[in-house]
């Protein structure tokens, strides 16, 4: 009986490292397939909501459809994914001037309240992003492309994003 006992306990000794490498070191995310981003102004930072879907373009859930950030051994942590913004003012209802080019700031996971929906949620500094005196529009573009080491590139935009706090005003 001991001599099962030592069987057992060598045999998770030894297996128990294996699974847990093998599922740290998957770095991917269950389902990942596209995204869907909204963008809203605050008073220092352009908060950008990064809504992680599937091919069905349904969003991921917090459960098990993904690598929980911060649960279990296969967390991905967002700093193993590359968030590049494109930010353009608009001029006439068109795209006109870049007036930012980067990575998003304070990349971190949440999930919008009141459901298990994922997201990633990033900032771009309001002191960061150039003044265009040519805009007619406190709105503009912004473009997101995300991915990791395994997976990506994705990329979504939305055109009425809310950039600038002021009015342009031309006399």
């Amino acid at each position: 009986m001991i001599l099962f006992f030592r069987t057992v306990i060598v045999a998770i000794t030894i297996a128990l490292p294996a699974l847990l490498f093998s599922a740290c070191s998957t770095g991917e995310i269950d389902n990942f397939e596209g995204i869907e981003i909204e963008s809203s102004l605050r008073v220092s930072y352009v908060s950008v909501q990064i809504v992680l879907v599937d091919s069905n373009g349904t969003p991921l859930l917090w459960g098990s459809s993904i690598l929980s950030p911060e649960v279990g051994l296969s967390a991905l942590h967002p700093s193993e994914i590359t968030v590049e913004a494109e930010v353009y003012s608009i001029k006439d209802e068109e795209k006109h001037l870049k007036v930012f080019e980067g990575a998003l700031y304070n990349l971190r996971w949440s999930r919008i309240l009141g459901t298990d929906t994922r997201i990633l949620i990033g900032e771009i500094p309001r002191s960061i992003i150039q003044e265009d005196p040519e805009r007619d529009s406190q709105r503009g573009v912004i473009s997101v492309t995300v991915m990791t080491e395994k997976q990506g590139p994705f990329k979504d935009s939305t055109s009425r994003a809310r950039i600038y706090s002021q009015p342009i005003i031309n006399f």
